[in-house]
């Protein structure tokens, strides 16, 4: 009874309407288009708002990790770790990493790696992998496994007791990937390791190495191909466990790092032309192996990083950066004082900001930042 007389109680409603306001044909074509109008409007406006949401989130990091491996000028803490003497766990280094503390990192504060994973908003520091208080988030997003003083060479390792290019890889094959396992998963695991980036620096303790041994009894052309023939061999060994991403970075001009322009005995300060020189015939050669290197990698991704550009950049670019100091470090005279030589006992610059080297022989955080702007608009954008 209710459905019957709401019904006609409708029909009733309906009708006085349309007796009221009667419609033309047009008008009824018009109040249609009108509809359908809005609705067509309001579906443009859901179908917008996810991507005007999502222009606001956070942006995700280019890769999942990032994991290092090379010398000094990467090692975040690692050498802290085993018995050797090159070590930077003490003042001065440090004393514009935050809290005023020396960690390990040759430098008076950060290093690319940290300034890299900061950059591309992975997480602010790029900790060492022998440090064992790391977390599992630690773990997956990538760590840091150079060493001061190491080099593609294992020979270049064994004065200072540090770890070589080789002992890096097999600590991420018989060490990382197994936590790494046991935290995400294999399959994850493999995922992340492929979609992750692997960047090497190394190769200048190699030849800094070969200026001041019996090594030169090795002509360096011959040399040099040793060397490429090693991280060939590194960077295929790293493809085999899994990645397919990797920065090669080529030497800088290490004829004008402090420690080599004194050990040359110019007294005028210039850096050293035959070293670099030398440097740059290796980077040509570098760059023609990585193509062939990569088309033997079947998905892999091989990036050159153009070491001694970037640092002939700044070097030129004295004026522009507001460098006053390019061939002495800021630790004691500049000259030699390296490691334990620069020391909480040795005297520091005024104004660290205006020196390219930090000690004798690594750059200062200002140095890296340019560097790491470097790496971001030249070599990210690559993959």
């Amino acid at each position: 009874r209710v459905i019957i007389r709401h019904s006609r109680l409708s029909r009733n409603i309906i009708c006085k309407d349309q007796l009221q306001r009667p419609r033309t044909s047009a008008q009824a074509r018009t109040s249609t288009m009108a509809h359908l109008a809005i609705l067509l409007l309001l579906a443009l406006l859901l179908l917008a708002s996810p991507a005007i949401s999502s222009t606001k989130r956070t942006q995700q990091p280019k890769f999942p990790a990032i994991f290092y491996f090379g010398d000094s000028i990467f090692d975040t803490g690692n050498n802290n770790h085993i018995p050797t003497l090159g070590l930077a766990n003490h003042p001065p280094y440090g004393r514009d990493f935050p809290g005023s503390r020396p960690t390990g990192r040759f430098s008076n504060g950060r290093l690319v790696p940290d300034l890299l994973n900061e950059r591309l908003q992975l997480k602010e520091f790029a900790p060492p992998f022998l440090d064992r208080s790391l977390s599992d988030k630690d773990i997956t997003t990538g760590v840091n496994f150079a060493s001061a003083g190491s080099g593609f060479d294992d020979r270049t390792s064994r004065l200072a007791n540090t770890m070589p290019l080789s002992a890096q890889v097999d600590l991420f094959r018989e060490e990382y990937l197994p936590r790494l396992r046991s935290i995400a998963g294999d399959k994850e695991a493999a995922r992340i390791i492929a979609s992750s980036l692997m960047f090497i620096n190394s190769g200048t303790n190699d030849f800094t190495h070969y200026y001041r041994t019996s090594r030169r009894r090795l002509g360096i052309g011959e040399y040099q191909d040793t060397v490429l023939q090693l991280a060939r061999a590194h960077v295929k060994e790293l493809y085999n466990l899994g990645g397919r991403q990797f920065i090669l970075a080529g030497l800088p001009p290490f004829g004008c790092i402090p420690l080599q322009i004194t050990l040359s005995g110019d007294l005028e300060r210039g850096c050293v032309d035959e070293q670099n020189s030398e440097a740059q015939v290796y980077n040509s050669k570098l760059q023609k192996l990585i193509p062939t290197l990569q088309g033997s990698l079947r998905g892999s991704k091989i990036v050159y990083l153009n070491a001694y550009e970037a640092f002939t950049v700044i070097l030129q670019g004295t004026n522009k950066y507001g460098f006053a100091e390019t061939t002495l470090g800021c630790c004691g005279t500049g000259l030699t004082e390296v490691g334990i030589l620069c020391n909480r006992f040795t005297p520091i610059c005024r104004n660290v900001s205006s020196y390219v080297f930090y000690d004798a022989v690594h750059p200062t955080e200002r140095v890296y930042r340019i560097a790491t702007d470097y790496i971001v608009k030249n070599v990210i954008p690559q993959f």
